[in-house]
C-alpha cells in the first residue's frame, strides 16, 4: 500500500515494504530531501494526531498591517459612512484570510511512532487514516510472525522478555503470552506459591 501527498512546495510517499516503512520527500524542483525505510520493530506504538499551530506572530503582522492600510488609505474628510465600510473590507479580507489559514495552512497531520514524528499537511486526511490503519495491521503481522514463536531448547530470558515486548505493544494478548510462557518453561506460572507459610515451585506441564 502507498500513500501519496503532494503540495505546491512538497511531495511525500509513504510505502509498505517487507521489512519497514519507507518514506521518502522531495522538494519543489523534485531533488530528494529525505529518504529512509524504518524497520516495523521500531514502528509501535502508532498514532494519527491532527494539531492546529497558530503562527501568533504572523497574525499579528497582519492585523497591525491591516490596521496601517486602513490608516493610510483614510482621507481626513471622508464620510462616517465611507470609513464604516472600508473597515469592514479590510477586517473580512483579514477575517477571511485567517479562516483560510486554519482551514489549509496551520492545521497539521502528525504520524507518531516510536521513532519518528512525521508532519504532513492536513489533506488526504481518509487516505492516510487508512495507510495508518494499513500500517499498524502490517506491524503486528510481522511483529508476530518473526518473533511471536518460542523454541524451548534455547534461551529462556531472552525469549521470556521478547514475550513481553510483544506484550506491551498488543501484538499478543494475555493468552498467547501465558500459553506460550507454558511452552517454554514447561510450568503453568512463573509466580512462585505458597503453602502452610513455604515457598513452593509451579508445577511442571510434562
Amino acid at each position: 500500500m502507498v500513500f501519496q501527498q503532494k503540495l505546491p512546495f512538497r511531495s511525500t510517499v509513504l510505502g509498505l515494504r517487507s521489512h519497514g516503512l519507507y518514506l521518502c520527500q522531495r522538494n519543489v524542483t523534485g531533488h530528494v530531501t529525505l529518504e529512509m525505510e524504518m524497520p516495523y520493530e521500531e514502528m509501535l506504538p502508532l498514532r494519527l494526531e491532527r494539531r492546529r499551530q497558530i503562527p501568533w506572530g504572523v497574525v499579528t503582522m497582519a492585523l497591525v498591517l491591516g490596521a496601517c492600510v486602513w490608516l493610510l488609505s483614510t482621507r481626513p474628510l471622508m464620510p462616517a459612512d465611507a470609513l464604516y465600510q472600508r473597515a469592514l473590507l479590510i477586517g473580512g479580507g483579514v477575517l477571511a484570510w485567517f479562516g483560510i489559514g486554519l482551514r489549509h495552512w496551520w492545521t497539521r497531520q502528525i504520524l507518531h511512532t516510536s521513532r519518528l514524528h512525521l508532519v504532513l499537511a492536513d489533506t488526504d486526511r481518509a487516505e492516510l487514516r487508512a495507510f495508518t490503519n494499513s500500517l499498524e495491521q502490517r506491524t503486528k503481522a510481522y511483529l508476530r510472525s518473526e518473533y511471536g514463536s518460542v523454541n524451548p531448547l534455547g534461551y529462556i530470558e531472552p525469549q521470556l522478555r521478547r514475550l513481553h515486548w510483544l506484550r506491551e505493544l498488543e501484538v499478543l494478548s494475555t493468552g498467547e503470552v501465558t500459553a506460550l510462557t507454558t511452552r517454554l518453561t514447561g510450568r503453568l506460572t512463573a509466580k512462585p506459591l505458597r503453602s502452610m507459610g513455604q515457598q513452593l515451585e509451579a508445577p511442571y506441564v510434562n
